[in-house]
């Protein structure tokens, strides 16, 4: 890179409105992931495995025991990874920067979590996943596609 293509401008000047829109999206998106997955360890004594295992993980997988026929150790081991998951997706979306990795993983979660209310019933909620997934495939158009480097040969 030669020095006279830099742009001595600071950040906030030389961002185009694609640039924000995609990282109040990123943070958006981050924090959603990090307070959904955090949220399932919270109990009334605060963050705790306990409360988890024993509270949530038995009220989230009991329609999908009743209701389809999953066995039960698939759901069991989704439910049981999914807060992980979602704490990591979230860490991962807010400290990429325009990666598309997580964001695509993030799409594949939400596709995952509607299927599985499309298997109990739950329009309603698949509607709300349908609402974040569209901001993950907007984040997604939002980060662009930028020119392969040349390649040496």
């Amino acid at each position: 890179m030669n020095v006279g293509e830099i742009d001595p401008r600071p950040f906030w000047v030389r961002w185009r409105s694609r640039d924000w829109a995609f990282l109040l999206l990123q943070i958006f998106l981050g924090l959603r992931f990090l307070a959904a997955g955090l949220g399932k360890f919270n109990g009334p004594k605060g963050l705790s495995f306990q409360h988890f295992y024993s509270q949530v993980m038995p009220a989230l997988s009991q329609p999908f025991l009743e209701k389809t026929i999953l066995p039960a150790w698939t759901v069991q081991l989704f439910l049981g990874t999914l807060p992980y998951g979602e704490i990591l997706l979230g860490a991962g979306i807010l400290v990429a920067g325009k990666n598309r990795g997580p964001l695509v993983l993030a799409g594949l979660l939400y596709i995952s979590l509607a299927f599985g209310q499309m298997l109990i019933g739950g329009q309603t909620t698949v509607a709300d996943i349908a609402i974040h997934l569209g901001l993950v495939v907007a984040a997604l158009l939002l980060v662009g596609d930028e020119p392969a480097p040349p390649t040496v040969r």
